[in-house]
């Protein structure tokens, strides 16, 4: 298997790179990876049942379907679970502070963010390969193997817990994240790569119903 590196990260304006980068999700020759999963020693529980799920983007389109995807695999574990541009269709007249009036009448118990970091380009290198080289006749022995190279664009995801009513950060975790013009299918495998580690840490109810 070929060595990858993550070269170039930047760190993107906070809150908006959009998570149209959202098409976003790994090939299945590169997995997606989390790099931090951090939970919160002061949380002692109980597990969240009711979730308001919040995109961090300003591209309704891509914060829609980002938010309708994490909140169908929420409810899925048993979660009632909203998604914000359900209670403001428009991100750009929202604000935090109504988004919390307005989810704390549902009975919201804690938030889920998600948002992009930062981006860089991972670089792939390995040799070139062809029918001749099945037999060792052919095989160049000496002088350089032409390198074959591939830069996939790679981005920094970040998801947040946080408290319903004290506002406090429970959960955070971050992920690697390449190639990131993917199929909706590896969306949905990010979303339930967070809803598994939510599910591990107790935040959220441990099995689906009728487990």
């Amino acid at each position: 298997m070929s060595n990858a590196r993550i070269t170039g990260a930047r760190i993107a304006r906070s809150g908006i790179l959009l998570l149209a980068a959202l098409s976003l999700i790994l090939s299945c020759a590169s997995p997606m990876r989390l790099t931090d999963n951090w939970k919160s020693s002061a949380h002692t529980g109980p597990a969240y049942s009711k979730i308001m799920v919040v995109a961090m983007t300003n591209r309704v389109d891509m914060q829609r379907y980002f938010e309708n995807e994490f909140a169908g695999q929420l409810k899925s574990r048993g979660v009632e679970a909203a998604a914000s541009h359900a209670l403001i269709p428009d991100p750009d007249k929202g604000t935090r502070e109504e988004l919390i009036r307005l989810s704390r009448g549902m009975g919201i118990e804690a938030y889920l963010i998600i948002r992009v970091l930062g981006t860089g380009t991972e670089v792939q290198s390995y040799g070139a390969s062809d029918r001749t080289s099945e037999s060792m006749t052919y095989l160049p022995w000496f002088g350089p193997s032409p390198a074959m190279i591939k830069e996939r664009e790679a981005l920094t995801m970040e998801s947040r817990l946080y408290d319903g009513k004290s506002l406090d950060l429970v959960w955070r975790s971050t992920a690697t994240v390449v190639d990131p013009y993917g199929s909706p299918e590896q969306i949905s495998g990010f979303a339930g790569l967070i809803v598994k580690t939510l599910g591990d840490h107790k935040l959220i109810p441990a099995r689906w119903p009728g487990q």
